[in-house]
């Protein structure tokens, strides 16, 4: 019995030649219709612009709505900046009597020193007054320019309050400078002599301006705090007695 021949493989059909109509129907092209007038024409660009203003519209739309989430994000770091600094300016302004009246004791020592006269040892020259001042929020949102996008009034304000804080910061730094030139006082006056005398009449003088005009500016600063809606917390009372009770 003789296996069975393989069947040879069929011939391909033929395919039909598609005419160009029915390739261009079958693309799906759409040719552009041809303007017969002036009004059709118009009306094709008119199209054409709407689509452009509202492509235009909502890319503005979202814009908006970024900055005005950014403009949120930095009030709320800026408040949290402010109150910071808050505590510190409600503290200073809250001792600045009493850092006063120890710089008149300390002046006075200092002329007794002057004359020759005895004088009873000091323990402590310096004042606790020290405080940290921020100001990171403030430079982080010059650099995102999310300050561009604030309310014109508001951005003012926060502008002088940042201004200030450098500003007395300067002041603290020259203030802690001439109290360290008054810690020579520590101990026993007595042992001082006439260049130290000297040294130390111009540095009394000189803390004696800087504590007016810290306290000046801090009292400012909580005025445009408040203004701004943030809040000024109450001097830490604590600390306050502690500096008045070495006065």
């Amino acid at each position: 019995m003789t296996e069975a021949e393989p069947a040879s493989p069929s011939a391909p059909e033929s395919v039909p030649p598609v005419s160009e109509a029915e390739a261009e129907a079958q693309m799906d092209i759409h040719k552009p219709k041809p303007v017969h007038s002036w009004r059709e024409l118009a009306s094709e660009i008119g199209v054409i612009v709407i689509g452009i203003l509202i492509a235009i519209g909502l890319e503005q739309t979202v814009e908006q709505i970024h900055w005005s989430h950014q403009v949120s994000r930095a009030h709320a770091e800026l408040a949290t900046d402010m109150q910071q600094s808050n505590r510190a300016f409600a503290f200073r302004a809250a001792a600045d009597g009493c850092v006063a009246r120890r710089i008149d004791r300390l002046e006075a020592i200092i002329e007794q020193v002057a004359r020759h006269e005895p004088v009873a040892p000091i323990r402590q020259v310096i004042p606790d007054i020290g405080n940290g001042l921020y100001h990171a929020a403030w430079q982080t949102s010059q650099a995102a320019q999310t300050l561009a996008h604030f309310d014109e009034r508001e951005l003012n304000l926060y502008g002088n309050y940042y201004i200030q804080v450098e500003n007395v910061q300067r002041f603290i730094d020259l203030e802690g400078r001439d109290w360290n030139v008054l810690r020579v006082l520590q101990g026993d006056p007595a042992r001082l002599g006439p260049g130290d005398v000297a040294a130390l009449r111009v540095a009394i003088q000189q803390v004696r301006f800087e504590n007016y005009i810290i306290a000046a500016i801090m009292r400012e600063e909580m005025d445009t705090s408040r203004a701004l809606g943030v809040q000024v917390p109450a001097a830490d009372a604590a600390r306050v007695r502690e500096v008045c009770a070495v006065a």
